[in-house]
């Protein structure tokens, strides 16, 4: 009896010393834990004129921006600030912070300078004349918020929308991410070989072809897709619990009226086209 309890008792204790097989976030952060914390930093600006035929337009830029202020495991946050800035508010070196964000409503108010044109004399006397004035109205909104905020990296969605007289006529969603804890923008690189970028086009291709219930390419043309067979892991992705989402832009996969097609790739299929020290790796 002596022996049997004896043998049970270390039983237990290679049991509870044996380390689990499930794979470890290289990360080391809980899943609970944010990345970065942010802030809000709303802004706007409104301008009218008269064009050359007449018209009177009004031009309305809003941004509402989630940026980061402070960062985990104590990582540099004016590092990431920069980073933030550059990549997400497309600003130049020389800005701060606070400037980026300002430029991204002078950037959307100058984009329609083009209709600022000269007025002559006949057109003005007409409009001073008319009792009601033809009105055409842009807004030009912008979105910044953190999608994926966990296990040391962050990606930031930025949202586009142009609308003319209240209906919508453009929309772009890019997406930015940022490993926080080496302070480094994430890009392709940073998640597959060189020589395995072939496969995840082949995985996104395929992918492709699932998600609209098509056999060939010439379905997908049907549906609005063209150069599938030339399709690129471009850097406008994102993350989440399941895996990376590829977004194409308004025609550069598809015609505009298919939109911003997106394509998902589990994390386990990704698996043999990871580089050394892949980003994806902390992630699941």
């Amino acid at each position: 009896m002596k022996y049997q309890i004896l043998s049970l008792l270390i039983l237990l204790s290679i049991t509870t010393l044996t380390p689990s097989c499930k794979k470890m976030k290289s990360g080391g952060g809980s899943d609970n834990v944010p990345a970065v914390s942010v802030k809000t930093q709303r802004l706007n600006d409104t301008s009218a004129f008269m064009m050359s035929n007449g018209e009177r337009c009004t031009i309305v830029a809003e941004a509402s921006i989630d940026y980061p202020v402070s960062a985990g495991d104590g990582a540099r946050l004016d590092s990431l600030q920069r980073l933030f800035a550059a990549y997400v508010l497309e600003s130049g070196d020389t800005l701060s912070l606070q400037d980026a964000m300002r430029q991204v409503v002078v950037n959307s108010m100058h984009q329609y300078d083009f209709m600022e044109e000269p007025i002559n004399d006949d057109v003005a006397a007409e409009v001073a004349e008319a009792d009601e004035l033809t009105t055409l109205k842009y807004v030009t909104s912008t979105r910044v918020t953190p999608i994926y905020n966990k296990n040391g990296v962050v990606t930031f969605e930025r949202v586009d929308v142009v609308k003319k007289n209240d209906k919508v006529t453009a929309v772009t969603h890019r997406y930015y991410s940022f490993d926080v804890e080496t302070q480094t923008y994430i890009d392709v690189n940073r998640l597959f070989r060189d020589d395995a970028v072939a496969d995840v086009c082949q995985l996104l291709k395929q992918q492709l072809l699932k998600q609209n219930n098509a056999t060939g390419n010439e379905q997908l043309n049907d549906l609005g897709y063209f150069n599938v067979e030339n399709i690129t892991v471009t850097p406008n992705f994102y993350f989440d619990d399941n895996g990376v989402t590829w977004s194409y832009l308004p025609n550069e996969l598809a015609v505009e009226a298919v939109g911003e097609p997106k394509i998902t790739i589990p994390y386990a299929d990704l698996e043999s086209s990871l580089c050394d020290n892949s980003i994806i790796e902390r992630l699941y």
